[in-house]
């Protein structure tokens, strides 16, 4: 009788919320050049973006202006307000974790 072994590892490869659960949200998201995410907050939670192509600005706090691209990780608290501009397409993970 053969055995249906069940994986270890999971792919993830679509885009938006992949991961929502009582420690992290993981979002993958994907921008046109020239396209913008409003400034909001993240409140309660650490937040790491980290870049796999492309470059994006990200505005902190309407003042701490970052350019991060490809291989580039950004870390910051959630209680800042973040906006994103992508300067070229860009394909980006954000990490949110939930503090304890």
């Amino acid at each position: 009788m053969k055995q249906t072994i069940k994986p270890i590892g999971q792919e993830i490869n679509t885009l938006g919320k992949v991961i929502n659960n009582k420690e992290l949200m993981l979002v993958h998201l994907h921008l046109k050049s020239g396209e913008q995410i409003p400034s909001h907050d993240h409140k309660g939670q650490e937040v790491f973006f980290t870049i796999v192509a492309g470059t994006v600005e990200v505005v902190l706090d309407d003042t701490e202006i970052h350019r991060i691209s490809t291989g580039t990780v950004l870390h910051f608290p959630g209680e800042a307000h973040v906006g994103v501009n992508a300067i070229e397409e860009s394909d980006f993970f954000v990490y949110l974790i939930n503090r304890q």
